[in-house]
């Protein structure tokens, strides 16, 4: 008996499957499902004690600065909204406030001090230093 036509519905329904799995994969991209995506490879390469480097903090401030540019004014930036766990101290571990939790620091924030002229962040990032 020859089986060559029963194996093409078989193949194109796989085909078929892996089109739709693909798709509801890139829709969920784009509707935000990936925002927990972020948090969770954030916490495995950026663990909870590890701080960032000021330097290193200073400069992707100014390429956020540079970026919010483009940005609408009152928009949300990273360069506004976007915290660092900073290592002042050079210990290895972020600076810890009262409450033992890591304390966030932003780019517009004195610790950082990363003038900017995309204007006013607008209260943004919780702990609101204006320059």
């Amino acid at each position: 008996m020859n089986k060559k036509g029963a194996e093409l519905p078989v193949n194109t329904v796989i085909i078929i499957v892996l089109v739709v799995i693909v798709l509801l994969v890139v829709a969920l991209f784009f509707l935000g499902g990936t925002s927990n995506l972020s948090k969770s490879i954030r916490s495995i390469f950026f663990g909870a004690t590890a701080g960032t480097d000021l330097s290193l903090a200073r400069e992707i401030c100014e390429q956020r600065c540079q970026a919010a540019s483009s940005v609408p004014t009152g928009g949300r930036t990273a360069y506004c909204d976007t915290p660092f766990n900073l290592d002042l101290d050079n210990d290895g571990k972020a600076e810890v406030g009262n409450d033992n939790k890591p304390t966030s620091y932003y780019c517009h924030d004195s610790d950082i001090n990363i003038q900017c002229s995309y204007g006013d962040c607008g209260g943004a990032g919780g702990k609101w230093n204006k320059f």
